[in-house]
């Protein structure tokens, strides 16, 4: 898990970045909510530089799955 990754997770959902890996989500992080979940897609697309279509933002109900978004738009993590 990239330490830059990390950072983004624990300051949107205000927990410790240590505490988030590739199993993270919604059903492990209680601010996890539809409005904690606008607010990452959001800071993730600033951070790297990416626009997420409408599809992908649905998608992305974990970790992992942002992780392999990201790697699609082309990010090294």
């Amino acid at each position: 898990m990239s330490p830059r990754l990390q950072q983004i997770f624990a300051r949107v959902f205000k927990v410790a970045p240590e505490s988030i890996d590739a199993d993270s989500g919604p059903h492990t992080i209680p601010a996890w909510d539809s409005a904690g979940h606008l607010n990452l897609i959001l800071q993730l697309e600033k951070e790297f530089g990416v626009t997420f279509s409408e599809d992908e933002v649905v998608d992305l109900i974990g970790v992992r799955e942002i992780v392999e978004a990201l790697q699609r738009h082309g990010v090294s993590l």
